[in-house]
């Protein structure tokens, strides 16, 4: 009556029709009630239960239920007419100004109510159910046999929306929000734990589910709840509800729902244990001793989620208790929808596991099944890896510890190292020999070419997941559909493309700022790689910046112009992917290959009756060695690459090669003695898949050709259509008309028509260049031999004209990068600095390695070590230079007889940077400093004991150095520096050391054995170390910018390649001192001597006056410098007769002066 009533029926009225209708015993007594039709509705079934059963006979005989039901339609719609007449008549005097929310067109009545009911009883129609209370919650819940699932209420706290989806009777999507274990105390004397999925409903429910696990009955007559196992019962309230409200899994509206009816077992949300209907076990085979770990603390939200878990986990005998020796930490990861699964930090327990080589199907595998469909779905496996136990001598090895127990698993566990593996065998398995489906871990595509054969399918399916026990998620399922999403793809009958939702996600990444944020974005990238053209080539210059880069790099990336440009071309091309077609083996099929000077693409296409279509792309990079091939030998190494990847592909088929080298062509013709082996070896492979060879023009291969081709570098052309547009509205072409007199501008006539305006002042005709277009003319001038600044002024003033001209063409001439890079200029020399005296002998120490000689004894190296203090060297003879062999020798002739050094200064050598060099210093608690690179200087102690060791070897002729070399060191140890008039053997012994043939001795007073030891203390601590002097003067040469400058170019010392530059850089300046500069280079700091650089001239953000201009100006931002206290003065040069000598001011960016410092 409540739903066939309108709006204007008030409640009072609706009540009087119902006690009209209820026997005179139960009007009597209803009539003194004051409650609502629904709690009176209540107690008449109360007391109709307690009256004698001939009674009720009576009520049912009073009339039929078509005849109730007829009148009491009449007697709604006799008073909704009333009612409508009696708002008409109190309204007929003043209108509402909002009237039209009570216009007839807005309202039913009552006649037209009941004939919606009639057309829809199902909206309607109310039923009687049971409530129970929880005592724990508060919760009062319908117990409902006819939903599917046992569900909460969301609140506020429950923001995302999970994937799952519900339906109500009506077919209505109920949204859900995850799930949540509650502990239910219905006064049944045991607790229900049970995990109740969180939706958008109104009550609470205890479904089918719930009931069937805990084997509940209900009894609606005596309106109580059973416990099947015990036999007691709780007493609950009826009350009626809209049939609307039961949840069910599945929509009936769904096309294949007589398919979900055949097979109810697969749609059941909740998986146990139990129902595993198969053999399949996950094995764990690992080496090496158990691990274990300590138990994480949880914050207390987290302790209590976890426990609740747990407790969920061990009454479904997925987990129980554990007294295992292995040990696994407790993770807690955050799902989707908010709520938390706890799992295992196995990582450990995976270093120990023997890995399973089952193969995983790549995700693009998927397309050799769709030729010739037009209808799929797509099944997800709910709870995948909980179908799979875990073996029982396996089991322990999955053990979890945690704050409250250890815990082992009884079925396969998130996070295992063979887990996918163990699955992906399972579920080929379990659809073995069906080959419209294609199964990637809990992933199901099945493809058919018509409706009744996808239907079939389906059946075979679900008939097949039935029989193994498996359980499909029906929300996150896909059935019968034109065009579905699959694994990142769109997959249609005309082919596949990735989903428009990730290439959204990618065309509106921002830029990344970190290497770790670069590293995320090239992986996006490059999960599409196959369906991109040029991918090699376009993504080139943002893995230059990766170079020297870690996993999880959190450094500031460098970018430049060429990368950011290459950052928005990747996100360009992945907007322009093309739709891939499927491969037909009734189709023709083309490999179009080319090869440029780093990189090689190629594309394989078939021809439909649209015409040709391409299957796949693929561009590789070329390695350092094969970019030096011929160009012959780069295009037959692009075909061999091709073949060799797209073998899957191509084998097995009639194809043709197209390439844009015609003489490659006639490759198979050739004789062999012409050919070299690496030629023959690639003629041979691709014989084995075809020897069709044909020429294709370069304008026709642009799919090949943009896959490898890299912009040619032509000097840039400059339309003079657009000039004479620019100069229409030029302000400054405008002032220099009005004002300038030594000018005369004139109007020529174009090809096209348009004028352009030139200076006629001089013998040659010179255009007026607007600002936009200079630098592009300074370019087509500077660029042909990069010539000084006098010479690029003459010519440019020669052929244009703009205001200000020399000063612009001066500032762009000395920031060219190109020229900075390949002219020698004089080299910076420092002063030399003087190593600070060691406190004590011994405290430190430099090392080199010396060789390698002709063999002695074995031996061709020399590890050489000398004190800083006393300048006592030794000199050890090695057989090879290992990190082993140094690290043993230093520790057995150094370590072993002087002691732990304090510090250890070595160059950069292998040996030196090496873990077990890094280690045995940490192990004796040296301190390593490493010298500059290509600064030998730096280890100038060491280094000049080579010279005066190799001068004093050579001089004893002697074939074996190895024989010499004890008496050589004896020599030096006992030779007497002039600057501290001591030997070196005084300054470590106390006493010259005897030589061979010295017979004779100076008398010396006998020395109290009391007293040497103390003298000899005493002698030692007033000893000062040997310091080293520079003989001879120095020129310094420091250029005047480099303190001020924030970039500098690298001098590359090592042997160079011919026509290669002598500097490299520009780098950024990070950190500077007088001696060494800071550098980041590819992404690394570095440090470096200042007498390898020179200062880099860029152009800051505001002088870069055309944003389009060459490759040879590189705008970069400037930063904070650090310039030194004492700022390093010109003065003048003196001469050998006295003239005093002032540089001239273009000299000015130098500073050339000798001191005698």
């Amino acid at each position: 009556m409540s739903n066939l009533a309108t709006d204007g029926i008030t409640d009072k009225v609706l009540t009087t029709l119902f006690l009209q209708k209820m026997p005179d015993s139960v009007r009597n007594i209803l009539l003194v009630s004051d409650e609502g039709i629904e709690k009176l509705a209540l107690m008449a079934d109360r007391i109709l239960e307690m009256q004698p059963k001939q009674e009720l006979y009576r009520v049912s005989n009073v009339s039929s239920g078509s005849d109730a039901m007829t009148e009491l339609q009449q007697q709604i719609a006799s008073l909704d007419n009333k009612l409508e007449k009696l708002s008409v008549t109190r309204n007929s005097r003043s209108q509402p100004r909002n009237r039209g929310r009570y216009s007839s067109s807005h309202r039913k009545s009552a006649t037209e109510l009941t004939a919606d009911s009639a057309a829809d009883n199902t909206t309607y129609c109310r039923q009687y159910r049971l409530f129970v209370n929880d005592k724990k919650t508060g919760l009062r819940f319908l117990v409902d046999s006819g939903a599917d699932v046992s569900l909460i209420p969301s609140t506020s706290k429950h923001k995302f929306i999970s994937d799952y989806k519900l339906y109500a009777a009506n077919n209505t999507a109920i949204d859900t929000f995850g799930t949540e274990i509650l502990n239910l105390d219905l006064g049944l004397r045991r607790e229900f734990q049970f995990p109740f999925i969180v939706a958008k409903i109104s009550k609470p429910i205890l479904g089918a589910d719930f009931l069937n696990k805990f084997n509940l009955l209900i009894d609606i007559k005596h309106k109580r709840l059973i416990d099947g196992v015990t036999n007691l019962a709780v007493y609950g309230n009826i009350a009626p509800i809209s049939i609307n409200e039961s949840v069910n899994t599945t929509s009936s509206l769904c096309k294949y729902s007589d398919l979900f009816s055949m097979y109810p077992n697969i749609t059941t949300p909740n998986f146990l244990v139990s129902n595993v209907k198969h053999n399949v076990k996950h094995h764990i085979i690992t080496k090496g001793q158990p691990i274990n770990c300590k138990a994480r603390q949880l914050d207390p939200k987290r302790l209590e989620i976890a426990k609740r878990e747990f407790k969920y986990m061990l009454d479904n005998n997925i987990i129980s208790p554990s007294s295992s020796e292995w040990a696994s930490p407790l993770h807690i990861v955050t799902k989707k929808d908010g709520s938390f699964r706890p799992c295992g930090d196995y990582r450990r327990l995976n270093d120990l596991t023997i890995p399973d080589r089952y193969n995983i199907p790549r995700i693009q595998d998927f397309q050799h099944i769709l030729t010739n469909k037009t209808i799929f779905s797509k099944i997800d496996i709910t709870n995948a890896y909980y179908h799979i136990p875990v073996a029982d001598e396996d089991k322990a090895k999955t053990a979890i510890i945690t704050p409250f127990g250890l815990y082992q698993f009884n079925v396969m566990s998130f996070g295992l190292k063979n887990a996918p593996a163990t699955f992906q065998r399972f579920i080929n398995e379990v659809l073995y020999g069906l080959d419209f489906v294609f199964p990637y871990l809990d992933d199901v595509l099945i493809a058919s070419s018509c409706e009744e054969e996808h239907r079939s399918h389906l059946k075979i399916v679900f008939q097949r997941l039935d029989k193994y026990g498996l359980r499909i998620n029906i929300s996150k399922s896909v059935l019968g559909v034109p065009v579905i999403d699959f694994l990142g793809y769109q997959i249609s009958a005309e082919g596949s493309q990735p989903q428009p939702q990730k290439i959204k996600a990618i065309i509106e990444y921002p830029l990344p700022e970190t290497m770790h944020e670069l590293r995320s974005f090239l992986g996006m990238i490059n999960f599409y790689r196959n369906y991109i053209n040029n991918a090699a080539k376009t993504q080139a210059p943002l893995h230059e910046l990766l170079k020297g880069s870690t996993k999880k790099d959190r450094r500031k990336i460098p970018w430049t112009d060429e990368s950011r440009q290459s950052f928005e071309k990747c996100k360009q091309d992945v907007a322009q992917i093309a739709l891939m077609a499927y491969p037909n083996s009734d189709y023709p099929l083309a490999l179009l290959t080319d090869a440029s000077d780093w990189a090689i693409g190629s594309v394989i296409q078939q021809k439909d009756q649209n015409g040709w279509k391409p299957i796949a792309f693929f561009s590789k990079k070329l390695n350092d060695a094969q970019k030096n091939y011929s160009v012959y030998d780069r295009e037959l190494l692009g075909i061999y690459l091709c073949i060799k990847h797209f073998k899957h592909l191509l084998e097995g088929r009639d194809f043709d090669i197209y390439t844009d080298h015609k003489p490659l062509i006639f490759a198979f013709k050739q004789n062999n003695d012409k050919a070299s082996p690496r030629q023959l070896r690639h003629l041979q492979y691709i014989s084995q898949s075809s020897t069709n060879l044909y020429h294709i023009s370069g304008r026709n291969n642009v799919v090949a050709d943009r896959l490898s081709r890299i912009e040619n570098i032509d000097s840039p052309i400059v339309d003079y259509d657009l000039i004479a547009d620019a100069q229409i509205n030029d302000d400054e072409l405008q002032q220099l008309k009005l004002h300038s007199k030594s000018l005369h501008f004139k109007e020529h006539q174009l090809p096209s028509g348009k004028l352009l305006y030139c200076d006629t002042s001089t013998s040659s005709i010179r255009p007026f260049i607007p600002k936009n277009f200079r630098m592009t003319k300074f370019n087509t001038i500077h660029s042909l031999a990069h010539s000084g600044i006098r010479t690029t002024v003459k010519e440019i003033t020669k052929r244009f004209i703009w205001p200000n001209m020399k000063k612009d063409v001066k500032q762009w001439t000395q920031t060219c990068i190109n020229c900075q890079k390949n002219k020698i200029t004089k080299h910076t020399k420092s002063e030399y600095s003087q190593f600070q005296a060691p406190d004590e002998r011994f405290s430190v120490v430099h090392i080199d390695l010396i060789g390698p000689y002709s063999p002695s004894n074995g031996y061709t190296y020399c590890l050489t070590c000398i004190d800083r203090f006393t300048s006592w060297m030794e000199v050890v003879p090695l057989s090879n230079i290992t990190a082993e062999s140094i690290a043993k020798a230093f520790y057995e002739h150094w370590i072993t007889r002087f002691g732990v050094p304090t510090c250890v200064i070595t160059d950069r050598g292998t040996q030196f940077i090496s873990e077990l060099f890094r280690s045995l210093a940490a192990l004796c608690g040296v301190k390593v400093n490493h010298t500059s690179s290509y600064h030998p200087q730096s280890n100038g102690k060491v280094e000049r004991l080579h010279r005066t060791l190799k001068t004093a070897i050579r001089c004893h002729n002697n074939v074996r150095w190895t024989d010499t070399l004890p008496t050589v060191l004896m020599g030096l140890r006992a030779a007497l520096h002039e600057d501290c008039k001591y030997t070196i053997a005084e300054m470590v012994y106390g006493k010259s050391i005897k030589l061979p043939g010295e017979f004779f001795e100076e008398s010396k007073l006998p020395i109290s054995d009391d007293n040497f030891v103390s003298n000899l203390r005493k002698q030692m601590a007033d000893l000062k170390p040997y310091q080293s002097k520079s003989k001879c003067k120095q020129k310094i040469f420091i250029p005047k910018d480099l303190y001020t400058c924030s970039h500098v170019f690298l001098r590359i010392d090592r042997v160079k390649k011919p026509l290669e530059p002598p500097y490299e850089g520009p780098y950024l300046v990070l950190q500077r001192s007088p001696k060494n500069f800071l550098l980041s280079i590819k992404n690394k700091q570095v440090n470096i001597s200042v007498d390898r650089l020179k200062p880099a001239y860029v152009l800051q953000p505001n002088e870069h006056l055309n944003p389009t201009s060459s490759n040879d100006h590189t705008c970069v931002p400037s930063e904070q410098t650090f310039i030194p206290s004492q700022q390093v003065v010109q003065p003048n040069t003196t001469t050998r007769c006295g003239r005093q000598v002032k540089l001239p001011v273009r000299f000015n960016d130098i500073i050339d002066f000798s001191s005698n410092l």
